[in-house]
């Protein structure tokens, strides 16, 4: 009887021993998939606010995602699906934070009046790397997550906004009564600066500086260019104003589906994306300057009293609208970003 107990018992054991290495074998399995590119990696689906071809997006998405699958040892795949034509613009901060898509490459200009606590990224004087140091990289990161979203870092830094014209600006009361082609993000400092802000697609600034309906219009130094804009414009207002508010951000349940270690790996390697960015930029930039000189484009400087002016204009509107829009952030967003 007690042989028969004593086996019994021994029965169990090793059953037992069995099922528990049986299932601890399976989650060292379901761990490895996540971090083995050789088995079946996870794929995530991107979307950008610009065309796949666009200048400031055809080179660099790609250079994150190739980022990405190295560095995960092709456990993690991202698949771009494409930019507005797949899903428009505005709609794509609720398409990452709904699911409908993973990953998005967008700017807070389409999705501030969901979030406008956003758009202090126009306001901040420092780099990616600094914002990680100072606490604004954190501060937002706490609140995109509050809106739903995961915050991984910046792009297109730096990149900046200029005016673009077709009369010639020796000061800034020359910019007084223009038509000037715009978006949300600068016709509260146009119309501060006495000027007309005019909304008009990207498809039809061609036509419109070529027929007169406007006198220039409001963009980065990338673009232009490749865009034929410079053929019909004459002169470029070297006055860089506001920071750039390009992110990159993914859906939360998304980003919990990655193993723990990918998901260091991906906030990582974002980090040093952003500094890479800022040197690739530079390059860029300085090389489109000759570019658009050589295309005919006139670069006109505002002398130091001038330029000192509209910078203090464009920060103070850009202060005074965030005060309106988010009044319960001001606060603490001036005590991150605000400088004399």
């Amino acid at each position: 009887m007690l042989k028969r107990k004593n086996s019994l018992v021994l029965l169990l054991l090793i059953v037992y021993l069995f099922v528990f290495t049986g299932c601890n074998s399976k989650d060292q399995e379901v761990d490895a998939a996540k971090s083995d590119g050789s088995k079946n990696p996870q794929v995530f689906k991107l979307i950008s606010f610009l065309p796949t071809d666009n200048t400031l997006t055809k080179d660099i998405v790609p250079m994150w995602i190739e980022k990405v699958e190295k560095e995960t040892n092709g456990a993690v795949k991202i698949e771009w699906t494409g930019g507005p034509e797949s899903i428009p613009s505005k709609d794509q901060f609720d398409a990452v934070r709904n699911g409908i898509a993973d990953i998005g490459f967008n700017v807070s200009s389409y999705y501030g009046h969901l979030m406008p606590e956003s758009l202090s990224m126009h306001l901040s004087p420092y780099t990616p790397k600094e914002e990680r140091e100072n606490g604004y990289f954190e501060y937002l990161s706490k609140r995109f997550d509050k809106n739903g979203l995961v915050y991984m870092g910046r792009w297109l830094s730096p990149s900046p906004f200029h005016f673009w014209s077709n009369k010639e600006i020796k000061s800034l009361d020359d910019l007084k009564d223009t038509k000037f082609r715009s978006n949300p993000t600068y016709h509260d400092i146009m119309q501060a600066l006495g000027m007309t802000p005019i909304d008009i697609n990207p498809t039809d600034v061609y036509t419109s500086l070529e027929r007169g309906m406007v006198d220039g219009f409001g963009f980065p130094l990338l673009g232009p260019n490749e865009n034929g804009w410079t053929e019909v414009t004459k002169y470029f207002i070297d006055e860089p104003f506001l920071n750039q508010n390009a992110t990159i951000l993914m859906n939360p349940k998304a980003f919990k589906s990655l193993s723990s270690d990918n998901q260091k790996k991906m906030l990582e390697l974002t980090a040093a994306f952003e500094s890479e960015m800022i040197e690739y930029f530079n390059e860029l930039n300085e090389k489109e300057r000759k570019e658009i000189e050589a295309a005919g484009v006139k670069i006109i400087k505002l002398n130091q009293e001038e330029s000192k002016e509209f910078q203090a204009l464009v920060k103070k509107v850009k202060w005074e609208s965030l005060e309106k829009s988010t009044p319960d952030q001001i606060k603490e967003l001036k005590k991150l970003l605000y400088k004399e």
